[in-house]
C-alpha cells in the first residue's frame, strides 16, 4: 500500500465520521435556525465563538506534540498522554473559571449569559474528548474517533429536537450541546480505559520542560489561528446586533463544516508525515504535493458550486429569513479554499519540526484579522467580516508557501502551473453545465458532481499516478 493510499484510508474513516456529523448538523441547523430565528441563533453563535477562543487554552499544544512523538514511537503512549492529561485537567479548570468571570463581567442579557455559561461546560467536556482524539490519532486508530463523532452529532440532534418539540427557549436548546458532549466523553473514557495501556505521569523536570518547550509553540499557533478565525464573530457580538451575528454565523458555520472535514484529513496525515520525516523525506515530499493537489481539486469545486447556488443553500438550510446571508456565503467560501491549502502546509511544517514558523505566521494572520475585521465590520457589518476572512486566509497561505519554497518540500511553480490550469478548466466545465441547465439545488448538485469527475479525467487532472492510487485504495477496501 502506498503512503498516499494509507493516508486516504486512515482519513477515510474520519471523512465518514464527518459525513455523518454533517448530515446530523444539517438536520439540526434546519430545525434550530428556523425555530430560534436570526437573533437567538446569533446568541448561540456568539457563545460558540467565545468558547472557541477560550477553549484553546485548555491544552496549549501539549497533545499535538504528544501525537508527533508517539507516532514516531508507540511505546511512549502511556507516559506522554498520561502527563498531558494531568496538565490538560489543570488548564481546563483555570480556563473555565476565567471564562465565567469574563462572561459575568461583561453583563450580557440574562438569556445570553445562561447560554454562554452552558457552553462553558461544553468547553470542559470537549476538552477531554479531544484529548482522546489525540490519543487515537497518534496510534492511527481513527475508528474510535469516527464512532465518537457519530455519537455526539446524533445525541445533540436528538436532544435539541426534544427541546424544540416541547417549545423550550434558547437556553434549553443550548443545553443540548454540553449534555451530548458529556455523554460522548463517557464513551471515550471507556475506550481509553479498555483499549489503551494505563496512563503514567512523568513529572521529572527535564521531561516536563521538554514537553512545554516543544509543545507550547503548537498551542500558541492554535491561539493565533482561533483569534483570526473567531474574531469576526467576537467583534460583531460587541459592536453589531444579534441579527448580524446570526447572518454571518449562518455562512461561517458552513465554512466550519468544510474546515472540519479537512481538519480530519490533516489529523490523519500528521502522524504519517511525522514518521516519514525521520524515515523517508522523498516520500514525504511526494505525499505533501499530492495532498495539496487533492485539496485544491476538492476545495475549488466546492467554492465554485457554492457561489453558483449560495442563495439556494442558505434558504434550504436556514429558511427564507436568512436569505440576506447568501452574499456573505459567496465571499466566505473562497476563504475556505485558502484554508484547506493552509491546513496542508501547517500539517507539514508541524511534522518537520517547524512549529515555531507556523506560530509566527499564525501571529501575523491574527494581527491582520483583528485590524481588517475592525475596519471592515465598522463600515460593512457582516459583509465586511466576510471579506476580512478571505484576506486573512490568503495572507496565511501566501506566507506558508513562501516559507516552504525555501525547503526541500518546495512546490515548483513550473510543475504546478499545468495541474492548476487543468483543475480550473474542469471547474469551468462544471460551472458552464450548471449555469446552462439552471436547475434547483437538489438537481444541480448530483449533476455537478458527475460532470466535474468526468471533466477531471478529460482535462488530465487525474493522471496515471492518481489512477493507480485509486486502484490501490479500491483493492484495499475490497480486501
Amino acid at each position: 500500500m502506498s503512503v498516499t493510499t494509507r493516508v486516504i484510508k486512515n482519513s477515510g474513516l474520519l471523512m465518514l465520521a464527518s459525513l455523518i456529523a454533517n448530515i446530523m448538523t444539517f438536520i439540526l441547523t434546519l430545525f434550530t435556525a428556523r425555530y430560534l430565528g436570526t437573533a437567538n441563533f446569533g446568541i448561540i453563535s456568539s457563545a460558540t465563538s467565545m468558547v472557541g477562543i477560550f477553549g484553546i487554552l485548555c491544552d496549549l499544544g501539549l497533545s499535538t506534540y504528544a501525537i508527533r512523538e508517539v507516532a514516531r514511537d508507540k511505546s511512549n503512549t502511556s507516559v506522554y498522554f498520561g502527563t498531558t492529561l494531568l496538565f490538560r485537567a489543570l488548564f481546563t479548570l483555570i480556563t473555565f473559571l476565567g471564562y465565567v468571570v469574563f462572561i459575568l463581567y461583561n453583563k450580557f442579557t440574562a438569556d445570553t449569559t445562561y447560554v454562554m455559561i452552558l457552553f462553558g461546560f461544553y468547553m470542559i467536556f470537549n476538552s477531554f474528548t479531544t484529548f482522546y482524539y489525540s490519543l487515537y490519532q497518534s496510534n492511527e486508530k481513527m475508528q474510535y474517533q469516527t464512532i465518537s463523532n457519530s455519537i455526539y452529532s446524533t445525541l445533540v440532534l436528538i436532544i435539541s429536537l426534544i427541546m424544540i418539540y416541547y417549545g423550550m427557549n434558547v437556553v434549553y436548546v443550548a443545553a443540548s450541546y454540553p449534555i451530548a458532549m458529556l455523554l460522548t466523553l463517557v464513551y471515550n473514557g471507556y475506550i481509553g480505559f479498555s483499549k489503551y495501556p494505563k496512563f503514567t505521569v512523568n513529572l521529572e523536570k527535564g521531561f516536563v520542560k521538554n514537553l512545554f518547550v516543544k509543545g507550547i509553540p503548537f498551542g500558541i499557533t492554535v491561539v493565533f489561528t482561533s483569534i483570526y478565525f473567531w474574531i469576526a464573530l467576537i467583534i460583531l457580538t460587541f459592536i453589531g446586533s444579534s441579527v448580524d451575528v446570526g447572518l454571518f454565523s449562518s455562512s461561517q458555520k458552513l465554512l466550519i463544516v468544510l474546515g472540519t472535514i479537512f481538519g480530519f484529513l490533516s489529523n490523519a496525515i500528521f502522524p504519517v508525515m511525522s514518521q516519514l520525516h525521520t524515515e523517508d523525506r522523498d516520500k514525504l515530499a511526494k505525499l505533501y504535493h499530492k495532498m495539496m493537489k487533492y485539496l485544491l481539486v476538492l476545495g475549488l469545486a466546492i467554492a465554485v458550486g457554492t457561489c453558483l447556488l449560495s442563495e439556494d443553500i442558505i434558504v434550504l438550510i436556514y429558511g427564507a429569513s436568512f436569505v440576506d446571508a447568501a452574499p456573505s456565503l459567496s465571499i466566505l467560501i473562497w476563504a475556505g479554499v485558502f484554508m484547506f491549502l493552509t491546513s496542508g502546509c501547517t500539517t507539514l511544517l508541524g511534522a518537520i519540526n517547524k512549529q515555531f514558523t507556523v506560530t509566527k505566521i499564525a501571529a501575523i494572520g491574527a494581527l491582520v484579522s483583528v485590524v481588517v475585521n475592525s475596519i471592515l465590520i465598522s463600515v460593512y457589518s457582516f459583509i465586511g467580516a466576510s471579506y476580512a476572512t478571505v484576506i486573512t486566509e490568503f495572507t496565511m497561505i501566501f506566507l506558508m508557501l513562501l516559507v516552504l519554497s525555501r525547503t526541500e518540500y518546495s512546490i515548483s511553480p513550473r510543475k504546478a502551473i499545468l495541474p492548476i490550469i487543468q483543475i480550473i478548466l474542469a471547474n469551468i466545465i462544471m460551472a458552464a453545465v450548471v449555469i446552462y441547465l439552471n436547475q434547483s439545488f437538489i438537481i444541480s448538485v448530483p449533476i455537478a458532481i458527475v460532470v466535474y469527475v468526468i471533466a477531471l479525467f478529460i482535462t488530465g487532472t487525474v493522471n496515471k499516478e492518481d489512477r493507480e492510487i485509486i486502484k490501490d485504495l479500491i483493492k484495499d477496501i475490497r480486501s
